[in-house]
């Protein structure tokens, strides 16, 4: 049976209204006048807009049992399934795990290299193949890699002389030369659209790898100038190899400074964002983000962006003098979409000709395994904390956020793990690592280590009296429990498959019919 549009908002490309039009967003806003408490629910982004109006249907009595009246925002998402299958093809890629096995084993010899132990000459002592390949057998029974490895207090830089070694041994493995050349013979030009506005550049692709266009097209003109002055093997892989390089590098400077997610996934994340970003989902990130924030400005443009509009219809609501309680529940990057819709009213009700009331706000915010990163909350948090009065945060603690792994045969970790590690953007645009995520403990607890200001001010937040966050696993009571043990696991109900009820759900029941 089809949710009834009395309960959604389905926004497409640019954030404009799609399968629900002006028409049924006024009707949605005028039923909203006989309800004492309201719910706007914003998904996350890893389910498709059928698995959204799915989980919308299965959320619908939850908030009823409440006395709420749910609106649930649809909007285009569906990262998972590009996760799923780029990176099961990465890593079926023989250069992807020739690599792999070669970083990781330098990596490892880098951090045997302290202390007593630590070489006079520079020379590292690195472990056997056999013995990484051991180590990496364990993703075939969902251990992590190297996980009980200690990271050494006096671990210093990768030296030039140890990145030469290790760059000289990968330029002379046979393997990875086969493998750069069938590539490089494979690659063909492509018209590739780049973005959701319809921009596209004519770049190469190759059929035996998901390396990023960029780097195919460098390793075809590696070679290229290679055979113009008749040289082969190492010459031809020379600009791969200095990647390569540059990733070991990249590596050790990471876990020198506190800021890794343990070798082996350190490792996988800085391999993919030097070599494959473009197929791992960090462009479709960045526009999903982008649609959360689009679908607010509209500046007279027809057909209407969905969140802009329903702000409007919700300010004449209001000013008419019905004010429900409004609840704002988002998952994942449903708590990106908050944030801007509440930058968005707080622009609205300070503008005279806007309808919402200056003196308007939201009773509850409520966060489950939120995806945002720390800069925007703090942005939402500094600017427009007068929006709502109370806040929850329901999501992991660190250990479990750890174990639960977001592809287990190459990613060991989660999904905020894979968000701050890999497909979130620096302001320059570049690819980022290690970027401090809302839900994620370890921003929180290591104090001495994250000592940006965004993240000061979000740390500071959530420690204020009041259980501002509850770590899964915890029960203190209602509205403080939660049993999640990953990331979609938030937004489920009933039972989970061992038979044990579901907390997290019926605590935001509790919290909008009761308060926090």
């Amino acid at each position: 049976m089809a949710l009834d549009k009395r309960f959604f908002i389905n926004t497409g490309k640019d954030g404009m209204l799609e399968d629900t039009n002006e028409a049924d967003v006024q009707a949605l806003v005028a039923g909203l006048a006989q309800a004492e408490k309201v719910v706007l629910y914003f998904h996350g982004g890893l389910v498709s807009k059928q698995s959204a109006l799915a989980k919308a249907e299965e959320l619908l009595p939850v908030y009823q049992g409440a006395g709420a009246h749910p609106v649930f925002f649809i909007w285009e998402a569906g990262l998972l399934e590009i996760l799923r299958h780029n990176l099961d093809e990465i890593n079926g890629e023989k250069i992807f795990k020739l690599l792999l096995r070669r970083v990781l084993k330098h990596s490892v010899g880098k951090l045997a290299d302290s202390g007593p132990a630590k070489s006079v000459t520079g020379t590292l002592r690195l472990p056997s193949d056999i013995e990484v390949a051991v180590e990496l057998e364990k993703l075939d029974v969902g251990e992590e890699p190297y996980a009980q490895l200690d990271l050494p207090e006096d671990l210093d830089e990768m030296s030039d002389s140890q990145v030469a070694r290790f760059e000289q041994e990968l330029a002379s493995n046979d393997r990875f030369s086969e493998e750069v050349e069938a590539i490089v013979s494979t690659a063909h030009p492509e018209r590739i659209e780049t973005s959701a506005k319809g921009v596209s550049v004519t770049a190469r692709r190759s059929t035996k790898t998901l390396m990023s266009p960029e780097v195919v097209d460098s390793l075809v003109e590696d070679r290229s100038q290679a055979e113009a002055v008749g040289a082969k093997g190492i010459f031809s892989t020379a600009k791969l190899v200095i990647r390569a390089g540059k990733i070991l590098r990249r590596v050790i400077r990471r876990l020198r400074h506190k800021r890794g997610h343990g070798v082996y996934v350190t490792v996988v994340e800085e391999i993919l964002r030097e070599l494959y970003i473009a197929n791992v989902g960090g462009e479709v990130w960045h526009l999903m983000k982008q649609e959360t924030a689009d679908t607010f400005a509209n500046a007279g443009q027809d057909p209407k962006r969905g969140g802009w509009f329903f702000i409007q219809q919700l300010g004449h609501l209001i000013a008419s003098g019905h004010r429900p309680e409004i609840t704002l529940v988002g998952h994942s990057t449903g708590a990106v979409f908050i944030s801007h819709l509440l930058a968005h009213a707080d622009a609205a009700r300070q503008d005279p000709d806007h309808p919402l009331p200056a003196d308007f706000t939201f009773k509850n915010v409520l966060f489950l395994a939120p995806a945002s990163r720390c800069s925007l909350f703090a942005e939402t948090l500094d600017q427009h904390r007068g929006m709502f009065e109370h806040f929850r945060m329901f999501t992991m603690t660190g250990d479990n956020e750890k174990g639960n792994a977001l592809i287990k045969v190459l990613y060991p970790r989660s999904l905020l793990y894979f968000v701050s590690g890999v497909v979130e953007r620096q302001e320059n645009g570049k690819s980022a690592f290690d970027l401090p995520i809302v839900g994620m403990q370890r921003y929180t607890d290591r104090e001495k280590v994250y000592t940006m200001p965004e993240v000061v001010t979000v740390r500071n937040f959530l420690r204020q009296p009041g259980h501002h966050v509850v770590w899964s696993v915890k029960d203190d009571g209602p509205g403080l429990a939660s049993n999640a043990l990953s990331h979609s696991d938030f937004d489920e109900i009933g039972v989970d498959p061992d038979g044990v009820e579901r907390t997290t759900m019926k605590s935001v029941q509790h919290i909008i019919a009761r308060g926090i």
